[in-house]
């Protein structure tokens, strides 16, 4: 069983309006809605879940600045339900703390790791389901990071070294 110790939500109340808003249309998504490119490569399935390598830097310029490592479609909503998006590289751009890579990693624009992939469709997986239930983002992630942590494929979540 996961012990489950969530920190006071400190974010500016917007986030979890938006991630909210979110999560609440998509009941309504349009199931035949799917994006496509050289920038998303299929990785496999799991638990239900298409799993695609994405190009974050790619996806920050097209769709969305704040995307992280992960997304799946209770958090963003042009994600589709079936799919959980993975990004390729850690990416420091050094343009600010919302776009920038938190990791700690080896250098700038490395690869991520096999550990570091799997425990992000993980944490991703987790989170969606814990979504799918009703349980609000903040919950949801910090009960994924607690998944992460459990599964020992990384020292930390954040640590790609």
């Amino acid at each position: 069983m996961l012990k489950q110790n969530v920190p006071k939500d400190k974010r500016d109340k917007t986030w979890s309006i938006l991630e909210k808003e979110i999560q609440l249309g998509a009941k309504n998504k349009d199931g035949s809605f799917a994006l496509a490119g050289k920038w998303k490569k299929f990785a496999g399935a799991e638990k239900g879940y298409k799993i695609f390598s994405v190009d974050n830097r790619w996806i920050k310029n097209n769709l969305c600045v704040y995307f992280g490592h992960g997304g799946h479609g209770m958090v963003h909503e042009f994600i589709p339900l079936d799919e959980i998006w993975i990004s390729s590289h850690h990416y420091k751009e050094g343009r600010n703390y919302v776009s920038d890579c938190p990791c700690k990693i080896r250098k700038k624009g490395l690869k991520v790791s096999r550990n570091f992939f799997r425990s992000t469709v993980l944490h991703e997986i987790t989170e969606c389901e814990e979504m799918k239930k009703g349980r609000n983002y903040w919950k949801s992630h910090h009960k994924a990071l607690e998944k992460e942590k459990e599964s020992g494929l990384l020292p930390h979540p954040f640590d790609d070294r």
